[in-house]
């Protein structure tokens, strides 16, 4: 058991929600807007600096420190706790101990038998809503994934999931660690995701690549990272436009250059700029960046189009520096 030191916690308060509280007349209590309150101005949270444990007046919540840090951070208590060991170490100048790398090795149980493979059979099928998931991929110029004998994309047709196209993700020996269901019609979200109980959360994982290679483009979801693989373009996905720290920490193992590719909008550009902050939190490699080509709003709708993401990329990518960062304000300006 790991002990967070009362001073890296006095530290990580005043200097992370200096914006939003501030000390008491003694010293030792932190009174802020609380996070679990939306628009807190008469701020009904109490932090006590030396130890971390706080409450929030309002909602009546209470917890120690690890669970203010993962709300903070937006992590899991697990990960919240991890990254506090490290972090506690690094704060006080000390080695980092070894710890536990998770991995996405664990099976996520997915019940093949209730779905339906979309596959080159499928166009033979006289089921309407089989149909529309076949010309769905088509659309999205991946038919030529679904002719192959083992299709990565199945129907399913009742249930939390019915009428949506469900995407494996698959690790080692094809292990199914997560999916995502995406809507073939209408339907709001357009994205579901399987329960946390029976699965890690989204945030925790990324769509599966190929980490011997010397470059990954990091997409937003994983139809774009499909289309860029079927370019022979080394590709993953963060499930949003956001990178974690959880995935920061899987990308921080990968020894080849990361560039980031999310959208072509504002989201997108949040994320990079997030990235960036986890990054140099953890020490990682300076990255490069590469938005998917002009007019096109994802890497998805470029693919279909017919352009050449290979050369796209090799010769666009570039460092996230200062130059890069003056261009893209003056570009919003």
């Amino acid at each position: 058991m790991y002990i967070i030191a009362p001073q890296f916690i006095r530290d990580y308060i005043t200097r992370n929600f200096a914006t939003i509280g501030k000390l008491s007349a003694c010293g030792r209590e932190f009174i802020m807007q609380s996070l679990f309150v939306e628009d807190d101005w008469k701020k009904h949270m109490s932090v006590n600096v030396d130890s971390g444990l706080w409450q929030c007046f309002k909602t009546g919540r209470s917890g120690n420190f690890t669970t203010l840090y993962a709300k903070a951070e937006g992590l899991q208590y697990f990960w919240a706790q991890r990254d506090l060991i490290i972090k506690n170490f690094e704060f006080l100048g000390e080695d980092v101990p070894e710890l536990d790398r998770p991995n996405q090795t664990q099976e996520l149980e997915l019940d093949t038998s209730r779905l339906v493979p979309i596959n080159l059979s499928t166009v033979e099928s006289n089921d309407q809503t089989e149909l529309d998931a076949w010309s769905f991929l088509f659309g999205r110029a991946l038919f030529s994934l679904v002719e192959e004998e083992e299709s990565p994309f199945y129907l399913c047709k009742e249930g939390k999931f019915a009428n949506r196209i469900i995407i494996p993700f698959k690790g080692d020996a094809d292990v199914v660690y997560y999916f995502q269901a995406r809507a073939l019609y209408d339907q709001t979200p357009k994205y579901l995701n399987p329960s946390t109980d029976t699965a890690p959360k989204p945030s925790d994982i990324l769509y599966p690549f190929d980490e011997e290679d010397h470059y990954v483009v990091v997409c937003e979801g994983p139809l774009d990272a499909l289309s860029l693989q079927l370019k022979g373009i080394n590709a993953t996905a963060t499930i949003g436009s956001s990178v974690s720290a959880r995935q920061a920490e899987i990308l921080s193992t990968f020894s080849g250059t990361i560039i980031l590719g999310y959208d072509n909008d504002k989201a997108g550009q949040r994320g990079i700029d997030k990235f960036d902050r986890i990054r140099k939190n953890m020490r990682m490699e300076a990255f490069e960046v590469c938005s998917p080509p002009p007019g096109y709003k994802d890497w998805n709708e470029a693919h279909v189009a017919g352009e050449d993401l290979f050369s796209w990329i090799t010769n666009e990518s570039q460092a996230y520096d200062f130059e890069y960062k003056l261009a893209t304000e003056l570009n919003s300006m």
